[in-house]
């Protein structure tokens, strides 16, 4: 993750959620320490509201009592003190908010994060670390933003602590989302995104 300490001291909670309320950038917060979060690009935005309509659509017509989550959400993560903003989230049973702030939460289910060049490695390492640490969580979807590529990390253990990881490629595959019982659509996730196969490609 490619990203800025803004200071080295160190922050109270409640001095990082008064800074965030005033700041025109997003931050994380790591046991003390503040850290600016890189801009994304348009066709990781893009994917990011792609995936959102798709999950949003299949629970609104299956009357399913899940809550989906774009990237304004903060998640709090207690065991390593931390906050961090997931690029999508889902919450399947009743949201629990942290000390009862309404833009914090503790429960996800399932987390995507669309991937670039500078954040991959972060989250495939230490942001899946933080996440794994949740009670709740039991599937990360990374999404490549470069090309059409989705790969899941389902939790098929938790005394084990083993996870599954299952890859789809290609326009015309799916990725079935075990977590939720969801098969999602890679043409779907990359619908009006050109820089995959050019601009003359319309999704």
């Amino acid at each position: 993750m490619v990203d800025t300490l803004i200071s080295p001291k160190r922050y109270s909670l409640e001095e990082y959620f008064a800074l965030e309320e005033k700041a025109e950038e997003k931050h994380e917060f790591h046991n003390g320490k503040i850290k600016t979060m890189p801009g994304g690009t348009i066709p990781h935005n893009k994917i990011a509201v792609n995936i959102i309509t798709i999950l949003n659509s299949w629970v609104a017509d299956n009357y399913l009592p899940y809550v989906v989550l774009n990237s304004d959400t903060k998640l709090r993560i207690e065991h390593f003190n931390s906050i961090v903003y997931p690029d999508v989230l889902m919450v399947c049973e009743k949201l629990e908010y942290w000390k009862g702030r309404k833009d914090t939460i503790l429960n996800p289910k399932l987390v995507f994060e669309v991937a670039s060049e500078s954040t991959e490695d972060y989250d495939r390492g230490n942001k899946f670390n933080l996440y794994r640490s949740l009670p709740s969580f039991q599937e990360y979807v990374m999404i490549s933003q470069y090309r059409p590529m989705v790969e899941s990390h389902f939790l098929q253990s938790a005394e084990e602590s083993l996870w599954k990881i299952t890859t789809a490629n290609g326009l015309d595959a799916s990725l079935h989302l075990k977590s939720i019982g969801f098969d999602l659509p890679l043409a779907k996730v990359y619908r009006q995104v050109p820089e995959l196969q050019g601009e003359d490609w319309e999704g």
